[in-house]
């Protein structure tokens, strides 16, 4: 493995680009955008949050997501269930419970049509989060799927992406129980396979955890690996990292997985979460976390210079500095 080739990969990614590419709108968004006492959380968290009211504990959950055509049209029924997905975990990484979804879907040929909406309702059953509106275009050139799940909290047991403290262990918490995607080499689908209790029960770790404090932040980790997921998180907390990927090939080694170092960690993992945490209180949550049947890597620390920096072998190289 050779630190360069993964600084190299990192830039190039389009995943990478598309996420660093939004910093500035998102910067717009917050200059001039409308703002109310209401809104709890939203730009940079996995899920924004809502108040019933200015003062009220109870906190609404909403996230939002897009399909690539691309994918839509390689696998619709796959797409169609990826839809729900891909929101459900923004809502357990902010400590929620989903609730329900939306869906906004276009096709042109009905045949493609039906296989989306079947993949969409078979998810809907796995992830417990009815159907509740959405928009349906069937005459469309072009393919196009974005859904929007709701789900619900309180302030009290709410996590921010952004609440790593400096000293903090960063760690990736994630399931081996899965097989690599057919039609992505790239994306680690740990979900079709499994029932809906096996679903929920690998998400039990969190919510204790919340409550605990043995977590001060979290992220689930989607198509920009682990290190588009970790510049995120630390661009939002305004704190930078140094990743030791020695530990984590120990890690990788250790459990004989098929992946090399370099290619775990630019994987979409499903049932994937970065998390920051305590030391003091690791071994606790590293307890609930294999109760869940789930694997704890832990892969470095949070750090106050502006900069995310590689460790492999005796060299470093920094990925990213001062993006904030």
């Amino acid at each position: 493995m050779n630190l360069h080739s993964i600084v190299d990969k990192f830039e190039n990614s389009r995943n990478i680009q598309e996420k660093r590419k939004l910093i500035p709108i998102l910067e717009k968004i917050r200059a001039n955008g409308y703002n109310s006492s209401q809104i709890y959380a939203s730009h940079g968290e996995d899920s924004a949050a809502i108040q019933l009211t200015p003062t009220s504990k109870d906190l609404i959950l909403l996230t939002t997501d897009a399909l690539l055509p691309t994918f839509i049209e390689k696998s619709p029924y796959g797409a169609g269930f990826s839809a729900i997905y891909v929101g459900i975990d923004d809502i357990f990484a902010c400590g929620g419970t989903p609730l329900a979804s939306t869906i906004t879907i276009a096709y042109g040929d009905d045949n493609i049509g039906k296989k989306i909406f079947s993949g969409v309702l078979d998810a809907t059953k796995v992830f417990k989060t009815p159907l509740i509106r959405g928009h349906t275009t069937t005459d469309s050139p072009s393919l196009a799927i974005s859904s929007t799940i709701i789900g619900n909290t309180t302030v009290e047991h709410y996590l921010s992406a952004g609440g790593s403290n400096s000293g903090d262990f960063l760690a990736v918490v994630w399931d081996p129980d899965g097989k690599t995607s057919a039609t992505n080499k790239n994306y680690w689908n740990t979900i079709t396979m499994k029932s809906s209790e096996e679903f929920f029960h690998k998400r039990s770790f969190l919510s204790p955890a919340i409550d605990k404090k043995y977590i001060t932040a979290c992220k689930d980790i989607s198509n920009g690996g682990i290190l588009g997921t970790l510049f995120q998180m630390m661009q939002y907390a305004k704190l930078g990292a140094k990743i030791d990927l020695n530990i984590l090939e120990s890690h990788i080694i250790s459990d004989n997985l098929q992946f090399s170092t370099e290619q775990f960690i630019f994987l979409f993992l499903t049932s994937g979460f970065l998390i920051s945490g305590k030391n003091e209180t690791k071994n606790e949550l590293i307890d609930l976390v294999y109760n869940a049947n789930m694997k704890f890597y832990e892969i470095g620390e949070v750090q106050d210079k502006n900069e995310i920096r590689l460790k492999y072998g005796e060299n470093e190289e920094i990925l990213l500095e001062e993006y904030f």
